[in-house]
């Protein structure tokens, strides 16, 4: 499974922002169409098929440290050390809603009013500032949508798991995740299962329904930094800091096989599926380098 490799170029924009260490999180649009990257203070959208940069997401002031897409590719969630965890239409370059923290079009609003309250031109339709949290999000390390959209869940510094609500920006409950940082969160496509890993080299699969952990896989060396989850949630492909990436049967609860030699860091890691219905696993590193295994 997956002996054959080939690599792809990922847009030279992009390329060239990795060798110039601005980019610190990456992540892929669910239909593979586009592709996330995170810097000190803001977000490059990018189109794979033309390769070219289309949108530039300016707001947080610090750091980003997470990134994911909703389920209707052009939704944006992501959190900063500037402690705010958003969402943004990726279509219009427009802050939707603040989940966590401060918006900047909030604080701007207030800073101009001469009695703390926003002006008009606060519109609550394009940016919302919603439920505040005692949840610090400049602790989030990453974040994943349900399959169907109404919750976010991120995983922390402190090995929590947090869920949230979309709609109203509530924080709904939390559990432990890991003994230690939680570095990546992948759900099965079906919604049935949640994959965690994190900077204690361990793999670990939910029940979603019931927030019941069913298996502990344990193989690699150093932190799980990406996960992906095959199109018949059976198989998990993990990888990050050691080189491998390794291949785990969820029903089975067990480690199917392993692919060595991985080029360098595992940054971001999917499965596509091809027209011939054939899947591959796509893993890019942190030399900015896209690898198409099949």
């Amino acid at each position: 499974m997956f002996d054959n490799k080939t690599q792809k170029h990922i847009p030279q924009g992009l390329k060239d922002r990795i060798s110039k260490k601005q980019v610190s999180v990456l992540t892929f649009a669910q239909d593979k169409s586009r592709l996330a990257a995170g810097g000190d203070d803001c977000i490059w959208i990018y189109d794979l098929s033309s390769e070219t940069q289309f949108a530039i997401l300016s707001g947080h002031t610090e750091r980003i440290r997470s990134l994911s897409f909703s389920p209707d590719n052009h939704t944006l969630a992501s959190s900063s050390d500037d402690s705010s965890l958003r969402l943004w239409d990726t279509n219009t370059s427009n802050e939707i809603a603040t989940l966590a923290g401060e918006s900047s079009s909030f604080t701007t609003a207030i800073a101009s009013s001469p009695d703390g309250v926003p002006f008009t031109g606060w519109n609550e339709e394009t940016a919302r500032l919603l439920s505040n949290t005692t949840s610090d999000p400049a602790r989030i390390r990453t974040l994943t949508f349900t399959p169907d959209g109404t919750l976010l869940v991120s995983g922390g510094a402190d090995g929590k798991i947090r869920v949230w609500e979309v709609e109203t920006g509530r924080e709904l409950s939390s559990f432990a995740g890991h003994d230690g940082l939680v570095l990546s969160l992948v759900f099965s496509s079906d919604g049935k299962y949640l994959v965690s890993g994190g900077s204690d080299a361990t793999v670990r699969v939910w029940e979603w329904a019931d927030r019941h952990l069913l298996s502990i896989f344990t193989g690699h060396s150093d932190s799980v930094s990406a996960l992906a989850i095959s199109s018949d949630c059976t198989t998990v492909a993990s990888g990050g800091r050691d080189p491998q990436i390794i291949l785990w049967n969820i029903k089975a609860s067990g480690r199917m096989g392993h692919i060595s030699g991985v080029e360098g860091y595992i940054w971001e890691m999917e499965f596509w599926k091809t027209d011939d219905e054939t899947e591959k696993l796509a893993s890019i590193n942190r030399d900015g380098e896209l690898f198409i295994r099949y």
